[in-house]
Parts: structure tokens; C-alpha cells; sequence
């Protein structure tokens, strides 16, 4: 397995079931709850949810063409786009200090997607 590979799998790993799940199937007050955001409707949510799975398939494709020796540009650029962007977005709202493990996950996550792209040969060598 790449050390790209397994970067994408642990980004995966983590934000299925503690991000895409919830939104997808968690009832809107318990997300407002958890969130701290008022929703009349529970669209949005679900819209969040449907958003992070169409973005978890691009990371799992991109482990597909890594793992056959070509590096995967398209998930690498939208992985630091979303997670940098989401970094930032925290950070501007103003919610970063309380989100802070997450803001830190999807830092770290961004950085290994740029050390990727910056150096490509070593992140397609295999890590074990």
C-alpha cells in the first residue's frame, strides 16, 4: 500500500462514521444539538451528508489510481481544496477553538495532500 493510499484510507476511516453518517441518518434536532447550528429543516444536513460521500468516492478512487502506480491529481487537489477550505471556513467563523481536533485533523490531512503533491514519486512508494 502507497503512503498516499493510506492517507486517503485513514481520511476516509475517520470521516465516514464521524461525518458522513450523522449528517446522513441523525434527526435535525440532534444534529443542531451537536453542530450548535439552528436548521427549520434538516436539509441541509442531509445535503452535508450527500456532499461528504460524493467526496469520500473521489478519495477512494484516487486510492484505486495510486495503488496502480499513477498519482491520483483529481483527489489530491479536491482533498486540499475541501480541507484546507474547511480549515479556513472554521477559522473565520470563529467556532475554531471549539473545533479545534477537527480543524487539527483536517490540517494535518491538508499538509500530507500538499507534502503529496509536492512530492509525488515518494508518496506512491510503498509504506510497507
Amino acid at each position: 500500500m502507497t503512503w498516499l493510499s493510506i492517507l486517503l484510507v485513514i481520511k476516509i476511516a475517520v470521516t465516514a462514521p464521524l461525518a458522513a453518517a450523522p449528517f446522513l441518518v441523525f434527526s435535525t434536532e440532534k444534529l443542531g444539538k451537536l453542530t450548535r447550528m439552528e436548521a427549520a429543516s434538516g436539509l441541509f444536513f442531509r445535503l452535508y451528508g450527500v456532499a461528504m460521500v460524493a467526496i469520500l468516492s473521489a478519495y477512494g478512487f484516487g486510492i484505486a489510481t495510486a495503488q496502480s502506480g499513477e498519482f491520483p491529481w483529481f483527489a489530491t487537489v479536491m482533498g486540499v481544496l475541501s480541507n484546507g477550505g474547511a480549515v479556513i471556513a472554521l477559522g473565520t467563523s470563529g467556532v475554531l477553538a471549539r473545533m479545534a481536533p477537527v480543524a487539527g485533523f483536517l490540517t494535518l490531512v491538508t499538509a500530507g495532500l500538499i507534502a503529496a503533491m509536492a512530492f509525488p514519486i515518494a508518496a506512491l512508494g510503498s509504506a510497507f
